[in-house]
């Protein structure tokens, strides 16, 4: 019987026989040590096994994250541009009542430079891309 496993493994037998397997080397054994091995974890190597070991892992990205980050609706990009150009100009006034004591602009005075109520979220990742540009 030939055996493989995919992971190091050690089988003992209750006569005090021990057989190493090493990651995805392929033994020859006895039936009583292969079906120990079996329940362990390891498989019978067979042409099937040699295939699917052979098969290449497909990798697979979250499709909604990817298409949320090519596909953003213009008023999105509109309305961060605009909050963008107006954190750049309270900035550049550089007013201390305008910002916290951690340096970002405090969301009154952004609501009030955009005239809406900006979210905490929008209004930061302005703020960084303003401070990593």
């Amino acid at each position: 019987m030939k055996i493989v496993s995919s992971k190091s493994l050690r089988v003992t037998t209750m006569g005090g026989t021990a057989v190493l397997f090493e990651a995805g080397v392929p033994r020859e054994m006895s039936e009583e040590i292969g079906l120990l091995a079996i329940q362990m974890g390891a498989k019978e190597y067979t042409t099937k096994f040699v295939e699917e070991a052979a098969a290449e892992e497909a990798v697979f990205e979250e499709v909604d994250k990817v298409i949320d980050e090519l596909f953003v609706a213009p008023t999105e990009i509109k309305h961060n541009t605009v909050l963008v150009t107006a954190l750049e100009r309270m900035m550049d006034e550089g007013d201390p009542k305008n910002f916290k004591a951690d340096g970002y602009p405090k969301a009154a005075a952004v609501n009030k430079v955009m005239g809406e109520t900006i979210d905490t979220d929008a209004r930061e990742t302005a703020w960084e891309s303003i401070l990593n540009s």
